[in-house]
């Protein structure tokens, strides 16, 4: 540790012992002003993808037991989370696919049989996904690359390393520099509880030139409640914790980052000068909550709407309170001994159920009015959110033309996401080749030199009804234009080689049967 990390460290230590002196993320130096958008906005989106937002969710109840009142949580239907998980499926799904290709490269293109390896090994197809559904949600999320080397306790390279992607949700990254809305320079915020104490990562990825610069940070601060996520604490000493972790990397000659942020589409009609994106339902907020209002009076219909019965006052037996509180009041129903009451009057001595006809259609209707003005405050076409009594929330499942407005919203969002992605395999083959990473014998190095394209094809069919699809797909095989192989791998999920084996034993299988058959046949001459 050099001189002046050893002062540093020892002046945080004594702002730690004082509790004083805590650091925002947004007072380091070089870091934009965006605590109000992330307050306001980003982590709302967040509370409300979780689904508990306490200004919505905590809500007063006040009974005759406790006339003060206190507070109860809110029933809440989620539909935020399921508009934003229905977009990520509409536009990311298991028939999308990211491919490379060398010039003039064979068949079995081993640069394209790499990127598939980096991948799924790093589980790119559920976790980009999960990635999106989020980015929906909170407006905007950030992929990084990186290739990790095994290392022994000392850090000595135990051999060849992999290329990394992670996957980082807005509320964890910060942009520093942007252009034209792209944004090329940022911050990764990532903490871990340990030993009592928060330690938070700070990850900055910036640019002197050419030179593509990575700097970590780490900052500590006691587990004391519930920290806002933009509280860091107290710089601390990096390796004391992570002693693998490089303080400073600097890479020469760097074209594009090794990260890119993603958001969805639509303007930013919050902050005019910031690169940041907006949850899909930033202007559906009235509409979530006033859901939640009615699916919370729904569930309490059945609550406030059981049985009643109005018995005479003085059929009522007295207990005492507990521990000196107020005397409760009765009505025993199992009491089958006869009781003398004081009145000749025979309508004082009914007892009459009293019991309200539950409001279910109507609450209902009323939610299924709101979720049709929420699929056109997001993008989506009348119907594909709706309320069902006996399924509860649930989208539609029919195939969505072209001239839709959910097909429309869609491919909108996919043309931002594509240079995004075509960013990233830029990345991994950029890290790839610096680290000297193989492929089948060769170096990725080798394998780029001469030239490459990216291909980002997404599923535009965007079908829900799978059953539908291979109807029609045996319908195209039974007219001949669609091939029975091509019909198992793109619809049924075969991979070629179990595609070929299972239509080699179904023609096996039918040679057999027409030998049995015409053995009876001929036997009957």
């Amino acid at each position: 540790m050099g001189i002046r990390d050893f002062f540093r460290n020892r002046v945080n230590r004594m702002a730690e012992g004082m509790d004083v002196f805590k650091k925002d993320v947004f007072e380091l130096e070089g870091v934009p002003a965006f605590r109000e958008y992330y307050t306001l906005f980003i982590f709302v989106w967040q509370a409300i993808y979780k689904g508990f937002y306490k200004a919505w969710h905590e809500v007063p109840l006040k009974t005759i037991r406790d006339p003060k009142g206190k507070t109860r949580t809110l029933a809440t239907m989620n539909a935020g989370k399921m508009a934003c998980s229905q977009m990520a499926r509409y536009v990311w799904n298991e028939r999308c696919s990211i491919t490379a290709s060398m010039a003039n490269a064979p068949e079995d293109d081993p640069l394209d049989g790499f990127l598939q390896y980096v991948l799924k090994d790093n589980r790119f197809g559920s976790a980009f996904g999960d990635l999106l559904e989020k980015s929906f949600a909170l407006g905007g999320g950030a992929l990084k690359e990186w290739v990790e080397v095994p290392k022994d306790e000392n850090g000595n390279d135990l051999g060849e390393g992999k290329v990394r992607i992670g996957y980082t949700m807005a509320s964890q990254f910060v942009p520093t520099a942007w252009d034209n809305s792209k944004v090329t320079s940022g911050i990764f915020v990532s903490r871990e509880a340990r030993d009592g104490y928060y330690y938070t990562v700070v990850e900055w990825h910036h640019w002197d030139g050419t030179t593509y610069r990575i700097t970590n940070d780490l900052y500590r601060q006691p587990i004391k409640g519930s920290e806002p996520q933009n509280i860091l604490g107290w710089w601390y000493p990096l390796d004391k914790v992570y002693p693998l972790l490089s303080p400073d990397t600097t890479i020469n000659d760097v074209k594009q980052a090794f990260f890119q942020y993603v958001r969805p589409f639509g303007a930013n009609y919050a902050d005019d000068n910031s690169p940041l994106g907006m949850s899909i339902y930033a202007p559906a907020l009235n509409t979530l909550h006033g859901l939640d209002i009615m699916f919370d009076s729904l569930q309490r219909e059945f609550v406030l709407g059981k049985k009643r019965i109005i018995a005479p006052a003085r059929s009522m037996k007295v207990s005492a309170g507990v521990n000196g509180s107020r005397p409760d009041r009765y009505f025993d129903a199992d009491d089958e001994v006869w009781e003398a009451l004081a009145t000749d009057n025979p309508e004082d001595l009914k007892i009459y159920d009293n019991s309200v006809e539950l409001r279910v259609e109507p609450h209902i209707t009323g939610i299924n009015g709101d979720l049709s003005i929420l699929c056109a405050q997001i993008g989506f076409d009348p119907g594909t959110l709706s309320f069902d009594a006996t399924k509860g929330l649930k989208t539609a499942t029919e195939v969505i033309s072209e001239n839709s407005k959910t097909f429309g919203t869609v491919k909108a969002h996919e043309n931002l996401l594509k240079d995004a992605l075509v960013d990233m395999v830029h990345a991994i083959f950029d890290l790839a080749a610096r680290y000297g990473l193989t492929w089948e014998g060769k170096t990725i190095e080798s394998l780029i030199s001469g030239g490459y394209d990216v291909s980002v094809q997404f599923d535009d069919s965007i079908i829900e009804d799978k059953n539908a699809e291979i109807n029609r797909g045996v319908s195209l095989v039974g007219a001949g234009l669609l091939s029975k192989k091509k019909f198992m791998t793109d619809l049924l999920g075969y991979t070629p080689e179990d595609a070929d084996s299972e239509l080699k034993q179904i023609s096996e299988e039918q040679r057999t049967n027409s030998v049995v058959v015409d053995r009876i046949f001929g036997g009957m001459e």
